[in-house]
């Protein structure tokens, strides 16, 4: 039986990655990153995720250095290009992650990583594009000691997949939506209006799943203000 690592993020693409990676009869490894100022919400979500996927145990690794652009505006950094950075926003955040995911997959005989990265990630974020991952995927060959004999590769199964169309195929796969976490805020409920929540929303109408959990008109609810800032 092939290997799998999964990324989670405890949000829908990724439990739909993880749906899917279990779907091929893979073993799966999940792996999950704690960086700093990450909402705990997701941390539940992962946990709750990986339990009715029955595809634990979790491996977490701290990165309290990690941080996105707003978390560093305080401290500030030299490059003023970084000022029109999207929300969210982490440097070199997906080398960072797969690189790390790579370093297990080679000690745990580990064939694919597998990541949550959708149709409409690239439009913001380099790191999300399948162009980024095809390179990333000849680094490893040329990074990893036994990969002749013990071969390690991404897989992106949304690549070019529209939201709603990652909604359909979770729902198909009966990923439970109710416990994902897409907020951007630490909190009770959904903000309703952070990047990530107004994506949720939309994708959940779009594909036909309205009531299918937070912000779908369904438990949890919304709140359409996001709390003041610490």
């Amino acid at each position: 039986m092939d290997r799998a690592i999964v990324l989670l993020s405890g949000g829908i693409d990724s439990a739909v990655a993880l749906w899917w990676a279990k779907s091929q009869g893979w073993d799966v490894r999940p792996l999950t990153f704690d960086y700093f100022g990450r909402p705990k919400r997701e941390h539940v979500a992962i946990d709750d995720l990986v339990r009715r996927a029955a595809a634990g145990p979790v491996r977490s690794l701290p990165l309290p250095f990690l941080k996105e652009v707003d978390d560093l505006r305080p401290s500030g950094f030299e490059n003023a290009a970084l000022n029109e950075s999207p929300e969210g926003y982490v440097p070199a955040r997906n080398l960072i992650f797969y690189s790390l995911a790579a370093y297990y997959a080679e000690l745990d005989g580990t064939r694919y990583l597998v990541g949550g990265h959708n149709g409409t990630d690239p439009e913001s974020f380099p790191d999300a594009s399948p162009k980024f991952f095809g390179h990333l995927n000849g680094l490893l060959g040329m990074s990893l000691w036994s990969y002749a004999n013990s071969p390690v590769e991404v897989v992106l199964p949304l690549a070019g997949t529209a939201k709603e169309d990652v909604l359909r195929l979770g729902h198909r796969l009966g990923v439970p939506f109710e416990l994902t976490w897409s907020c951007y805020w630490d909190q009770d409920v959904h903000c309703g209006t952070c990047v990530s929540c107004t994506e949720r929303r939309a994708g959940l109408a779009a594909g036909g799943l309205a009531g299918r959990g937070p912000l779908g008109g369904g438990a949890g609810g919304d709140r359409r203000s996001p709390p003041p800032q610490a």
